[in-house]
């Protein structure tokens, strides 16, 4: 299972965009192969960007293709999923696919509930 960030879906869905290139075949590969979970609040984000960035009919397309995933999971970022999230001291050394790229680093209360809205997919 796979959480991508908001970011990552942007520079997906806009060719536009320098980053694009590198996200392309990734994400592409994502899409084919593996099990994603996203919470509403990355769902948001998403369509935000598309309606500003596109024309009507374009961004209902875009939003349509990503909320219509077959292998994607949406789940809701509930004040449960908040807390826990708040209460989560920051946490080293996890593998996160956020802002492009695979990497340990260090999480903040953001990625803290993006793992938070993983595990409670996962239970």
């Amino acid at each position: 299972m796979i959480f991508v960030d908001a970011n990552i879906w942007c520079y997906y869905f806009d060719r536009r965009l320098p980053e694009h290139e590198h996200v392309r075949e990734l994400m592409r590969k994502i899409i084919k192969s593996e099990e994603i979970v996203c919470n509403t609040i990355v769902v948001m984000e998403v369509a935000h960007y598309l309606v500003r960035h596109f024309k009507g009919a374009d961004a209902r397309r875009k939003i349509g293709y990503f909320v219509n995933l077959r292998n994607m999971n949406i789940v809701d970022f509930d004040r449960s999923v908040m807390t826990e999230a708040l209460e989560s001291p920051r946490e080293t050394s996890r593998i996160c696919l956020h802002r492009g790229f695979r990497r340990k680093r260090r999480r903040g209360n953001s990625d803290v509930g993006v793992i938070k809205t993983e595990e409670n997919n996962l239970t």
